[in-house]
């Protein structure tokens, strides 16, 4: 498939180019620290709580709209129900600072509202500091995973491409929702990214005694 043949979209327009006529309503910028799944009652734990000595993973993607916090998303909520929780925090940025402050990809906030995640607020650029601080870092794209390359004098932690979590001849990387073929329809699109994400998450969840560690 030529480049003709792929749709562009903008992240923040995903139907349409942007306008003038169409601004950002600052409304669609919700705050990233309000808690993303409301406390229930009974036993159920708030998933945000971290223990002071608690690791941190931190997924990374070209824009940090889509694929890194759904998969934050959707790893926090693993965690919450396992013997790990409060023992890791999961964060998620993006590699283009250009992208900095923007909405979350709203088809992808549809999409993965069904499923009970719930995405909110707005992708945040990975600094030196959020690099450092990370006990494990996941590359969802090409682009992060050069990221991290050319930053690797500020790392501390391991790096590990999201595809090592996929089944043996995945690709190593989960495809950019705005880069799809004009044949592949939004809905599978997106169905597919929370697939793969939601797989992979769960062989991060097995795994992580072995992926962190601070001796």
């Amino acid at each position: 498939m030529t480049n003709k043949n792929k749709l562009k979209f903008s992240p923040l327009f995903p139907n349409s180019p942007p306008t003038e006529s169409s601004p950002i309503s600052s409304n669609n910028l919700v705050d990233a620290q309000k808690p993303l799944f409301p406390k229930q009652s009974g036993n159920s734990l708030d998933h945000r709580y971290q223990s002071d000595d608690s690791y941190t993973i931190l997924f990374l993607s070209k824009r940090g709209m889509s694929r890194s916090p759904l998969a934050r998303e959707v790893l926090r909520e693993k965690i919450s129900r396992s013997p790990f929780f409060g023992k890791y925090r999961v964060s998620s940025r993006g590699v283009t600072q250009a992208y900095d402050q923007c909405p979350i990809d709203g088809n992808l906030r549809t999409h993965a509202d069904k499923l009970g995640y719930v995405l909110q607020g707005y992708s945040r650029f990975a600094t030196l500091p959020d690099l450092a601080q990370a006990d494990l870092l996941i590359p969802l794209d090409h682009e992060s995973d050069d990221f991290t390359k050319v930053h690797r004098h500020a790392l501390r932690g391991k790096v590990q491409s999201f595809g090592t979590f996929l089944p043996a001849g995945s690709s190593p990387f989960v495809d950019d929702p705005y880069d799809r073929d004009e044949d592949v329809s939004t809905e599978e699109t997106y169905n597919e990214i929370i697939h793969y994400i939601r797989l992979g998450c769960s062989k991060i969840l097995l795994e992580i005694p072995s992926l962190i560690s601070k001796d």
